[in-house]
């Protein structure tokens, strides 16, 4: 028995460093609300945005009591959808029960053969159904149509630091056609499109863009591009990027929706992206978790024992006024056997 014991804590130990674990591959990262989406936009949040407003409140999202600047940005943008084919991302409207995180694993397994960072971090106990959960994940990766040439590590804008770089070094011929110039205008700005074998664009752009959001820029930079070609005397170069980060938008944290019976008790997203000289890689994943505000209340069953101290009113019929009142706080009215 004592053995049993033993193993069974250990086998616990053993889940609860792969849960940690798992966790500590990400980057924990607290979001204010009024900084969304201005240094990353990435899909997963949006897809549940929308399941939330279309699906859930049927309308606009507002919280009581507090003005998300989040939820402007949000319905400023154009939907995710518009953005991303379906076969690249999976996303559900859930109850918070068992069954449904196990639906969830096989559907992540079955479409991308993935599994998730982010849905251990709630609760899925029996008995939670009346909670809502949306989830989303994107999976997405694209090659290079030829890998580029790893590069010798150099800093980054004046770091102290060495970091890897790819690009073009001695087979410039091999890349002409992979590398598209978008523009330049002078060593300090300029865009290039990287071709993939998918069709995706792996578009990187350098210029003055201080204090503006990634969608101010993505439309500066359109206003910009014009037909150009990769010349013979052209240099490339791109760093290699690795990102894994676990968002927490805690600004929506206990706030209750308008015009609904829920309140959301976690928003979360991971994002895990990387770029190299093959190609980029994007597994992103969201969740809302909303509560009931006002718990239903239980059916209990009820005991009128008078066995403790108590008062007793005899009122006539018609009058307003007992006729008769006595307050029993021990044995000395009490008939005893």
């Amino acid at each position: 028995m004592k053995k049993i014991f033993v193993c069974a804590i250990l086998a616990v130990l053993v889940i609860s460093t792969i849960i940690v674990n798992k966790v500590l591959a990400l980057q924990n990262v607290q979001m204010k609300d009024s900084d969304y989406a201005k240094n990353m936009y990435s899909p997963a949040f949006p897809l549940v945005y929308e399941d939330l407003k279309n699906e859930i409140v049927k309308g606009k999202v507002e919280f009581v009591g507090y003005h998300s600047s989040m939820i402007d940005v949000l319905d400023s943008l154009d939907s995710p959808e518009n953005r991303l084919s379906e076969e690249f991302y999976y996303k559900i409207i859930a109850k918070r029960t068992p069954e449904y995180k196990r639906k969830i694993e096989y559907d992540i397994k079955k479409k991308f053969n993935e599994k998730s960072s982010i849905l251990d971090m709630i609760s899925w106990k029996p008995g939670d159904e009346r909670d809502i959960v949306l989830y989303s994940m994107v999976k997405k990766n694209v090659e290079f149509l030829k890998y580029f040439e790893i590069l010798e590590p150099m800093s980054f804008n004046n770091s102290k630091i060495d970091i890897k770089y790819f690009g073009t070094k001695d087979k410039l011929r091999f890349f002409k056609t992979q590398i598209k110039p978008l523009f330049y205008k002078d060593e300090n700005n300029y865009a290039v499109s990287l071709k993939t074998k998918t069709g995706d664009e792996v578009i990187l752009y350098t210029g003055d863009f201080k204090d503006k959001t990634v969608h101010q820029i993505w439309g500066d930079l359109n206003k910009k591009i014009k037909p150009d070609s990769f010349k013979n005397d052209d240099k490339f170069l791109a760093p290699f990027i690795d990102i894994k980060q676990l968002i927490s938008y805690d600004d929506f944290a206990g706030k209750e929706i308008k015009g609904t019976d829920y309140k959301i008790a976690k928003a979360i997203e991971s994002v895990e992206f990387s770029l190299d000289n093959k190609g980029a890689k994007l597994k992103n994943e969201a969740m809302i978790m909303m509560e009931t505000c006002a718990l239903r209340p239980d059916v209990q069953q009820r005991y009128f024992y008078f066995d403790k101290p108590f008062v007793l009113f005899m009122k006539e019929e018609g009058h307003s006024l007992p006729y008769f009142m006595v307050k029993i706080e021990d044995t000395k009215y009490l008939v005893k056997p």
